[in-house]
């Protein structure tokens, strides 16, 4: 079984998901599925999920919008993601307005079997001066709430799933 999780991030708090799901997913399979691979990739470095059983593509969320990378791979493989098992997650919100799920364009893809959205960060020292004045304009909170838990916990979900419906070796 080979699962893709790709990622797009501008300022890589997205891509570190990313990989905190990466990690946890092989550290589960590995007694349930030892031969599965998990490929933890930039959106923008992915040509096609053709190769993948299972895709995993999350975005950082600015303005309410995924990143372009993400939106570009769901519009060109749209195909091949309603053939196989999918799951969508959002990284963005900060603050109060993190521990609510947001809904968003893609909390209704029919072809995901889930949209998690996880809490995002935001630090003042990575952002332009054109950032940090829309921070300041929509009045964000600066501050980090991903949760290595929950991503952790989503991982199992995703990895129970998955090995539920892999066909059994004789």
């Amino acid at each position: 079984m080979r699962i893709l999780i790709a990622t797009a991030s501008r300022h890589g708090s997205t891509r570190e998901l990313g990989q905190w799901l990466g990690s946890a997913m092989v550290a589960r399979l590995a007694d349930t599925a030892p031969s599965a691979t998990v490929d933890v990739r930039d959106a923008a470095d992915v040509d096609s999920i053709a190769e993948y059983d299972a895709v995993v593509i999350g975005s950082g969320v600015y303005l309410g919008r995924w990143l372009g990378d993400a939106r570009s791979l769901v519009a060109r493989e749209q195909p091949e993601l309603e053939t196989r098992p999918v799951w969508l997650f959002s990284s963005g919100p900060i603050g109060e307005s993190a521990s609510s799920e947001k809904k968003s364009k893609w909390s209704n893809a029919p072809w995901a079997i889930e949209h998690k959205v996880f809490g995002g960060k935001l630090d003042r020292s990575m952002l332009s001066g054109f950032e940090r004045a829309v921070v300041r304009m929509v009045n964000a909170d600066y501050g980090d709430d991903r949760s290595r838990a929950a991503t952790d916990e989503w991982a199992g979900t995703i990895c129970r799933a998955l090995t539920a419906t892999a066909p059994r070796s004789a």
